[in-house]
């Protein structure tokens, strides 16, 4: 996460549940909210301090190639709960797409 040419946070996803992610999350159709790289890098950061950053997310294959990594559902609603202004992530090997919040 970066605001004002400073990064912020960074994470990663992680097998572990987050249940401030449920808030945001059917829980009885979908399952616990697992640890996704973007709820990481919100959590502990009060709003004031996201408030207009923007999220970059990558995610990549075995080989280090670049793959779909847009934010779920879930996602979304928390960045937009938590004031992120812009979000940046890889959709293939070679392409990047923004979502503006």
């Amino acid at each position: 996460m970066v605001k004002g040419g400073s990064v912020l946070n960074t994470s990663y996803n992680k097998s572990q549940h987050k249940r401030f992610g449920n808030r945001f999350r059917n829980v009885r159709d979908r399952g616990h909210a697992t640890h996704h790289a973007e709820l990481g890098a919100i959590l502990g950061l009060d709003r004031s301090t996201t408030q207009g950053a923007t999220l970059y997310v990558c995610r990549t294959n075995r080989e280090g190639k670049f793959r779909m990594s847009k934010p779920c559902p879930m996602c979304e609603q928390v960045l937009r709960f938590c004031g992120i202004k812009r979000v940046v992530y890889t959709k293939s090997e070679d392409q990047i797409a923004k979502i503006k919040l």
